[in-house]
């Protein structure tokens, strides 16, 4: 039997996959589009970031400060800016507010008193800021009083403004105040085949998502009309136990901590102020809530950052999404945030 030399057959086909492999064309980055450059309206305060001083200005005026926490490129930061120039609140922010504004990704330093300073991204990770813009509200002693994550429409927003200039929050948590100065509309709650009728939560250590809703969810028919027609959304939500209630409901429920309850109660003890409210939860725990107006690729990933435990890696949302972001750019996928 004659026996051939294999070797520099072998040495060829090795050759010729690695010139075929350097011949491909090399993955191109994916893009990002729907994000929105954005500049802070004049009439924000331009100071040197020295918070107590802030205040103290502020408090002379009779004023309260708000902390704008935005990001470059963030669609609802541009929005909210847009709205805080609208004549309806412009006149009442400024009369009433002291604005400053942060980058939560910005290097610039924040003076909080005259024993901590912080960068603005550092002051953004102590304060947890999982959505931008957040609102961070202090009153004149220089400690927060409010917060407000996410984008909310102006007439929302000016009730959390009311609730401020009134110092109702002296007496009454956001939640209570909104709750007392609600009106009925005409929104009828809606079903959905992920929906579960679950009562007692306390054993539960499966991912869970539970929705607060009323009769004046102005924002309920985007959640239904937009948000739940998308596959991709429904395909995340799956991965949990979906339980939606009333949240003026005097059912009783056991929450998951154990205690006997009602929807009514529980969503005043979690300080819930945004319809539809989304409350996430693993192993037994609050990991992150959805408190505010999100576009369908970012409503996905919050899910996908609770779900897949990407909460262990990431203290924050905002944290895990800026990850998120970048491996799907190198992996040629393109982003629509305003999908």
């Amino acid at each position: 039997m004659k026996i051939y030399n294999l070797k520099p057959i072998i040495i060829l086909i090795i050759l010729t996959f690695t010139s075929i492999a350097n011949t491909q064309p090399p993955i191109k980055s994916g893009v990002i589009t729907g994000g929105v450059t954005h500049a802070m309206l004049p009439w924000f305060k331009d100071g040197f970031l020295e918070i107590a001083d802030d205040v103290d200005e502020a408090k002379q005026n009779n004023k309260h400060v708000l902390l704008f926490f935005h990001l470059d490129e963030c669609p609802y930061c541009d929005q909210m800016v847009k709205d805080f120039n609208q004549p309806s609140l412009k006149k009442f922010i400024q009369q009433h507010f002291d604005v400053i504004a942060i980058n939560i990704r910005g290097d610039k330093e924040v003076a909080i008193n005259e024993n901590q300073s912080l960068s603005e991204k550092e002051l953004a990770a102590q304060v947890e800021v999982q959505y931008t813009p957040t609102v961070i509200f202090l009153n004149q002693k220089n400690e927060v009083v409010a917060r407000t994550n996410g984008y909310r429409k102006p007439k929302k927003l000016k009730k959390v403004l009311d609730y401020i200039y009134s110092k109702a929050y002296a007496e009454l948590t956001l939640a209570q105040y909104i709750e007392t100065t609600k009106k009925t509309s005409d929104y009828q709650p809606q079903n959905h085949e992920m929906f579960q009728k679950i009562k007692d939560f306390s054993t539960l250590k499966t991912p869970l998502a539970i929705i607060f809703e009323d009769k004046s969810c102005d924002a309920c028919a985007y959640f239904y009309n937009t948000t739940l027609k998308d596959s991709a959304v429904v395909n995340e939500f799956n991965a949990f136990s979906v339980v939606r209630f009333d949240a003026n409901s005097t059912q009783t429920i056991i929450d998951n901590k154990g205690n006997q309850t009602t929807p009514k109660d529980w969503v005043q003890q979690l300080k819930l102020n945004y319809r539809p409210g989304i409350v996430l939860f693993n192993e037994g725990d609050e990991i992150t809530r959805i408190d505010g107006f999100l576009y369908n690729f970012h409503f996905q990933e919050v899910l996908r950052y609770v779900s897949g435990d990407f909460y262990q890696e990431f203290a924050t949302y905002n944290a895990y999404l800026a990850y998120k972001q970048r491996e799907l750019l190198k992996q040629g996928i393109d982003i629509n945030v305003r999908k």
